[in-house]
């Protein structure tokens, strides 16, 4: 990794973190699978009996399954969902290295072609994912796969950090434009050019994206998929990821691909709406089928974020 000297603002606390995360790819790499797999899924079951975000995933997991935040079950999906958080990020540290095949034979899409039947109309593909599995892991098998991805992310203190996660998915085939003034113009050019855009749909971070209904709450999503959309006339696509162990024990994932979700007649902030619901409805479904797979740790719902 070219070494990269700490930008003028941020301090060595601030770089501790860039440090931390640095440590944790290279132990990653070094294990062995088995004991690597091992070895994270306890760090994330530590982390769930001392987080202190750990009230916070309960009333998630609370919201999406109807049950109470101190039940038996809810209590059990907190532990697996730390589990699930480290081990993606594990798999995002590990498997940097790995090549074309890997992601082919352990990245499972079994309706890809929905991408190349919305690609076929004309232009490219929009692709809403969500902070469900491993979303990286798409890219990379999108990337290997021949669909390569333009995507955006939040840039993350210290830059450093993001610059290395920017490093890490440039290697999974994976362009990252950062959350930046401008960046939606970059990816309308992308869809119009006939590449894949995937662009996250489940965190609002302001709070003033369309308000929907999400597990009979209300909610806000994110505006971008749906205004990318409607800009370039591209229909949505959906995929839930999720893990799945393959044969001899590996772990892999899957992509449940949705039909397209077409544009409303409606136009305007009604469209806008409209279309955010429908991929509301879409990964309400498919956080139903894996809630502790959601890695989403911080107040989601309206009434959860006044209360901080």
């Amino acid at each position: 990794m070219p070494r990269s000297r700490r930008p003028e603002g941020e301090g060595w606390l601030i770089q501790i973190a860039f440090y931390g995360y640095v440590i944790a790819s290279r132990v990653a790499l070094a294990l062995p699978e088995r004991i690597a797999y091992g070895l994270f899924h306890a760090i994330g079951g530590i982390a769930a009996r001392v987080s202190k975000k750990k009230e916070v995933v309960a009333r998630n997991l609370s919201r999406i399954t109807g049950e109470a935040a101190n039940s038996d079950h809810v209590e059990s999906l907190v532990v697996e969902a730390y589990k699930s958080y480290a081990r993606y990020w594990l798999e995002t540290f590990r498997y940097v290295r790995e090549g074309k095949d890997f992601f082919l034979e352990r990245f499972i899409v079994p309706r890809a072609h929905k991408i190349d039947e919305v690609r076929a109309r004309g232009k490219g593909a929009i692709v809403v994912v969500s902070h469900l599995g491993n979303w990286d892991a798409a890219g990379a098998w999108a990337g290997a796969s021949g669909r390569s991805v333009v995507t955006v992310a939040e840039v993350l203190r210290p830059r450093r950090l993001f610059d290395f996660f920017v490093q890490h998915r440039a290697k999974l085939g994976i362009t990252i434009h950062p959350a930046e003034r401008g960046v939606s113009s970059k990816l309308i050019e992308a869809v119009e050019n006939g590449r894949v855009v995937a662009i996250l749909g489940d965190r609002d971070l302001k709070g003033t994206g369309p308000r929907v209904t999400f597990f009979g709450r209300d909610a806000t999503l994110p505006a971008g998929p749906a205004s990318i959309a409607l800009r370039t006339g591209v229909p949505l696509l959906f995929a839930g990821i999720h893990s799945i162990r393959l044969p001899g024990g590996r772990w892999g994932w899957q992509a449940d691909m949705s039909d397209p979700i077409e544009l409303p007649e409606s136009a305007g902030r009604e469209a806008l709406a409209e279309l955010t619901q429908r991929v509301a409805d879409q990964l309400e479904a498919a956080i139903a089928e894996h809630p502790a797979e959601w890695h989403v740790f911080q107040p989601f719902w309206t009434e959860d974020r006044k209360q901080g």
